[in-house]
């Protein structure tokens, strides 16, 4: 499954994303990781570089399909690509689009050519994680939206155009917070919106507010589909 995970600093998201460590790719387009013991991560600082990574994990997948079909075992390197964060990522498809076109801004490619373009690189890339059976986990910020007199509205830093590509693409749209209790910081993720949050899943039956931990979260989503399959009577 997919997700987009988004909250402020330090609230663990990165260390969830990476939970499998031995099967987790991190794609880092910003260094926040080091603090976390077993990453295997590669920093990504051109969206060049992410193309080979790209291209990578589809020769694996196919040594892997191909190793099926003849009978034989072989098993890929990464199950699960982790982006963080996605906000940069787009940032450096934009920059790559403008380079093709010899343009500074990407609003000088005429009649809106530009947006176009990177618009449909952006999600096809991300999309073709997801179609070679990788899960794929986004990482991304929090913003506010509202002002000091109105209540502010929490909800992900991606711009409206890479953000209506990412939500569209998830399972899970995610905002990550701790809580402070008498028995400890608890750290949470809440999948549906509220006046509070932006946040969403596909998952029918899967809990508003879940646990920010991967094994109890990969459960829940377990429950939810087998919950979702009974009643289509699969």
């Amino acid at each position: 499954y997919s997700m987009l995970i988004y909250g402020k600093p330090k609230v663990g998201k990165t260390t969830f994303a990476v939970k499998n460590r031995d099967k987790t790719l991190l794609l880092a387009t910003e260094i926040g990781y080091k603090g976390i013991p077993g990453v295997i991560a590669d920093p990504i600082n051109s969206w060049g570089e992410f193309l080979q990574v790209l291209n990578q994990l589809k020769a694996d997948k196919a040594k892997d399909i191909s190793a099926e079909k003849n009978g034989e075992k072989y098993e890929t390197h990464f199950d699960t690509i982790v982006i963080d964060v996605v906000d940069i990522l787009f940032d450096l498809c934009e920059k790559y689009v403008c380079s093709i076109k010899n343009v500074d801004e990407i609003n000088q490619v005429p009649y809106g050519g530009g947006t176009k373009l990177v618009r449909k690189e952006f999600d096809e890339k991300l999309r073709s994680i997801v179609q070679m059976g990788y899960g794929l986990i986004l990482i991304s910020h929090i913003t506010f939206v509202g002002t000091e007199d109105d209540k502010k509205y929490a909800t992900c830093s991606l711009s409206k155009t890479p953000l209506n590509i990412v939500t569209r693409l998830v399972d899970i749209y995610g905002y990550a917070e701790t809580e402070v209790a008498e028995d400890g910081t608890k750290y949470w993720l809440h999948v549906r919106a509220t006046p509070e949050y932006d946040a969403g899943t596909r998952l029918t039956y899967l809990p508003a507010t879940l646990p920010l931990d991967f094994d109890k979260i990969s459960k829940e989503v377990a429950i939810a589909v087998d919950k979702e399959n009974a009643a289509d009577g699969l």
